[in-house]
Order: structure tokens, then sequence, then C-alpha cells
């Protein structure tokens, strides 16, 4: 704890907000408590006069007891909480909707309450013509347990659009990138695949494809994480190789993996999990710059502390579990990762401790149970980095030239992971 504060303040609120989501207790009992405990709190510094093992416990104790509030205090404005069956909801659009087998697909957030929903639409001409920003008045029967609504394009109106914010341009920017790929050279399938790398795109992926990411375990590298995120800031680093290891190459280097990743996650949608790793990595690049031997997890820590600071419901959103088990995994493991003095082992051992780090998270949410993942990620893993670089140079020249490489890199990847995913008990059902 002396190297790590910040870590046990953390799991504290995390296990506050999971009894709040757990337990019917009142703001009351939240706000007694947190004064309870600041009271022990400030005895405790009377009688040491320092900071005592018991102070820094009872510190703990109140951050966990604010995130129980925090959790609390958002339950309480849900937009779910005595809802009626057939209601009216005004919400907004989190997102630009993506076409599926038939329907639209789209995450709002509802307006004068906390809590998203997911929009189910009925595919046809009116889906296609809403975008990100757009607020919808709707009327129908959602499902208060899942989240979502179902309805055609006769039960909703658009109320107003969105195309000033800073969001609002970016996604008009990605959509017109999205156009672009789309009409490049590189077949439908693969083309799916290097839209959902770089632009978060999902819209375009093959069903069997998606099938077979998932069977061979490897269904991350579909969407846009840390992974992603952390392998932009590796290539925007090593491209700066010339500039040095001082502290002005450093500046240089940090400041251009800041704008990289702040700039690929603008353009990816600026999706939840894509924030979340641009926030823990654009900690580490700070802490790189400054020379400051700040360890890791306490960065993570912090990650974590903001996130849930501004949203403490963000703990049962199966995206934020994955990305900060993941991270957490392959920093607890690094001493095992850096015995293997091979970089391509290393590559291969943080994707693996990585997956072994989300596995609980995967298979109590989908019930799927991956057994060969580690063929699939030992190979594909390291060529992950090759991959989104290809993708990339295609998505700002999308031609023959860029397209060719990236077109046999996708097609071996799909052949190792169909392989993977046809092998006998490759998938456990739980």
């Amino acid at each position: 704890m002396r190297k790590t504060p910040l870590l046990p303040i953390a799991v504290a609120m995390i296990a506050g907000i999971i009894a709040a989501c757990h337990t019917s207790a009142s703001t009351t009992f939240w706000l007694w408590s947190m004064a309870i405990c600041a009271l022990a709190v400030g005895i405790s510094l009377v009688v040491w006069r320092r900071l005592h093992s018991l102070t820094f416990f009872l510190a703990v104790l109140f951050c966990g007891l604010a995130g129980g509030l925090l959790a609390t205090l958002k339950l309480q404005s849900d937009w779910t909480r005595d809802c009626p069956d057939k209601t009216f909801l005004n919400v907004r659009l989190t997102e630009t909707p993506m076409p599926r087998e038939k329907s639209w697909r789209a995450k709002a957030r509802v307006v004068g309450a906390s809590g998203d929903i997911t929009l189910f639409l009925r595919k046809d001409s009116t889906g296609a013509t809403l975008h990100y920003g757009d607020q919808l008045l709707l009327h129908g029967y959602p499902d208060r347990q899942r989240r979502t609504i179902y309805i055609t394009s006769d039960h909703y109106i658009v109320t107003s659009r969105d195309s000033t914010s800073l969001r609002a341009r970016s996604e008009a920017v990605r959509l017109k990138l999205l156009r672009r790929m789309q009409a490049g050279p590189l077949a439908p399938r693969e083309a799916g695949v290097a839209e959902a790398l770089t632009l978060g795109w999902r819209g375009d992926l093959d069903a069997v494809t998606r099938a077979s990411f998932r069977d061979a375990g490897i269904a991350h590298l579909l969407a846009v994480s840390g992974l992603h995120v952390g392998l932009l800031a590796a290539i925007a680093g090593g491209l700066l190789f010339w500039v040095g290891k001082e502290r002005r190459g450093r500046i240089v280097r940090g400041s251009v993996q800041l704008v990289a990743v702040w700039l690929f996650a603008l353009l990816t949608g600026l999706a939840p999990s894509t924030v979340r790793a641009a926030l823990m990595f654009s900690l580490f690049i700070v802490a790189h710059i400054t020379a400051r031997r700040t360890p890791s997890l306490n960065l993570l820590a912090v990650a974590a502390i903001i996130t849930l600071t501004i949203n403490p419901l963000l703990i049962n959103d199966v995206g934020w579990q994955l990305s900060y088990c993941a991270v957490a995994g392959i920093l607890l493991a690094k001493p095992a990762i850096m015995a293997f003095h091979n970089r391509l082992w290393q590559l291969t051992a943080v994707s693996t401790f990585a997956t072994l780090a989300t596995l609980p998270v995967v298979v109590t949410t989908f019930h799927r149970l991956p057994l060969y993942f580690l063929i699939a990620n030992t190979v594909i893993v390291p060529l992950a980095g090759l991959l989104l670089a290809l993708s990339l140079a295609y998505m700002a020249l999308p031609c023959d030239v860029t397209a060719w490489p990236l077109y046999w890199l996708i097609r071996f990847c799909e052949w190792l992971t169909a392989w993977v995913a046809s092998l006998p008990g490759a998938v456990v059902e739980v």
C-alpha cells in the first residue's frame, strides 16, 4: 500500500458501488456512514498526528462509502426506476446506428434521467438518416431489465440534431472516411475487418468472420480497445525513435503519442472502451515524459477512480470490466513477461495474460469458453500491430497498393481463426 496507495482506494470504491447496486441502502445511510468515518479519520489524525495505518484504512473506507453514495444517487435517477410498460422516452443517440441483419442498432442516453438504452429500429430507409447527437421522442414498450426497446419508424420522431459539437464533427469525419473505405478496392469481407480496426465500425463485419474470431478467442481484435490504442501509441513512438531518450526527445515523442491516441479515439466514435484506454495510456505517457517512476497499478487506479466518479454504474458495463481486467492482468504479470528476452515472445505473453485475466468476465457474461485461444493469440496478436498499421494506411489512401498486403494479411487471419474454431471442442458452452 505504500507503493500503490491509490489501488486500495480504487478497490474500495468498486466494492462500495457493487454494494450499492445489490442492496437497498438509502442515501441517508451512506451520508451518515461517511460522516462517522470522516469523524474517525479526524480523531485518528489528532491522536497519532501522522498518517497511521488505521487512518489510512479509515480513509480507504471513506472512499468506498463515497462510491456507494455516488452509485445510489445514480440509481435513484435511472430511467428504469418506476418506468411503465408503455411509455414515451426522450433519448439522444450516443452513436450512429449500425446495420444488422434485420435492424439498425444504436446506443442512446435518456434525456432528463441517467442510464443508457439500446435501440433496435426496423431496417428501412429512415434508420440510415439517423446520426450521433440526434434527439428522438420514442413511444413503445422498453425492456427495463435488458435496457432495450424495439421500435419502427412510425413510433419515433426526430426532435433535434447536433452538428456543431466536437463529437458530432468527428463523427462526420468518421463517416466520410468510412464511405471512402467502402468505395475502395478491398473486398467487402476484408474491408469490414479493416473498418472495425480503424474506425470501430462493426456494421460491415461478416457473420462468419465474427463467429470464427469469437470461437478462436480473439474477438477483442475486432473491437477497438486498449490493445489497439496501445499498438497505435507504440507505432507512433517507434516512428520517432530518432528523437532520442533525453528529456526533449521524451516530450516530442510523448506529445505525438498523446495526439495520436486521442485523435484515434475521436475517429472511432469515442466509444467508452476507447476513451478508457486513451485515458489510461495518456497517464502512462505523461508519467514517461516526466520520468516519474510511478507504479503502473497506481495509474490504472487513477483511471478507474476518474471513470467511476463520472459514472459509477460503469462497473456493470462489460467493456469496462474487460478493459481493466486485461490491463491489470498485464501489469501484474509484468515480471513474467519481461523474463522473455525476445520481443515476439513478449507480445505473445502480453496477449496471453490479458486473455487469461478476462476469461472470468467472458465466461460469466457470454457463457462461452474458447479452449484454443492460445493458438490464435500466439500467432495473430503479434501481427496485430502490422494489421493496424496497414488498415490505417488503407484508410488514409484506399488504393490497390495499400489494399493488396492488407487483403492477404486479413485472409491469413481469417483462415487461421476458421481453422482454430473448427477444431474439436473449440468452444465449451457454459
